[in-house]
C-alpha cells in the first residue's frame, strides 16, 4: 500500500472517528440532562459554551448550562416524566470544528400519556479540544411553531461552523 492511499484510509478514518464522537456529545446531553447529571451535561459545553433558545433565551458559560439540572421547572419534568432526544444529525466537519443541524424535542408525559412538548430546530456548533474530544461552543434551537427561523435554520444544513 502507498503513503497516499494509507493516508486517505486515515484521513477518511478519523473522518468516521470525528462524527461518531460528535453523535456522541449531541445525544449524550439529553440522557445527561434527564437524568440529571450535572457532570454530564457539563462535558458537552465548553467552558464559554452558549445554549440560545429562540423562545427562552440564552445560557451563556457551562456552569450556568450545568444549572438546568438544578432548575425548578426542569426538575418537575423530569419528576413528571420526560426525555430530551435528538435526531441523528447532519455534520459538517473543517478541520478542528464542526456542525451538527438537526431536530430536538422533548417528549413529555400527562394524564393521557406521552406528547411532544417542545420540538425545535437545532444547530450545534463544536470545537476540537486538545484532547481530541469534541464540545459544544454554541447551540442556537428556535422551536417548530410556524416561526420562519426554525426552518430557515434547518436550510443551512450544509454550512460549515465558519458560516456566520
Amino acid at each position: 500500500m502507498t503513503d497516499t492511499a494509507l493516508s486517505a484510509i486515515e484521513a477518511r478514518l478519523r473522518k468516521l472517528e470525528d462524527q461518531t464522537a460528535i453523535y456522541q456529545v449531541i445525544c449524550g446531553y439529553g440522557y445527561a440532562v434527564d437524568g440529571l447529571n450535572g457532570d454530564a451535561v457539563g462535558s458537552c459545553y465548553t467552558k464559554d459554551g452558549v445554549y440560545a433558545v429562540g423562545d427562552i433565551g440564552s445560557m451563556d458559560g457551562r456552569d450556568t448550562i450545568v444549572a438546568i439540572t438544578k432548575d425548578p421547572g426542569h426538575l418537575a419534568y423530569v419528576g413528571a416524566g420526560c426525555a430530551h432526544i435528538s435526531t441523528l444529525p447532519h455534520v459538517v466537519i473543517e478541520g478542528d470544528e464542526a456542525v451538527a443541524t438537526c431536530h430536538t424535542m422533548v417528549a413529555m408525559h400527562g394524564d393521557d400519556g406521552f406528547f411532544i412538548g417542545r420540538l425545535s430546530a437545532s444547530r450545534i456548533q463544536l470545537a476540537r479540544q486538545d484532547d481530541g474530544s469534541w464540545k459544544i461552543y454554541h447551540r442556537q434551537n428556535y422551536m417548530l411553531d410556524g416561526n420562519p427561523a426554525g426552518p430557515a435554520l434547518l436550510a443551512r444544513l450544509k454550512e460549515g461552523p465558519k458560516a456566520a
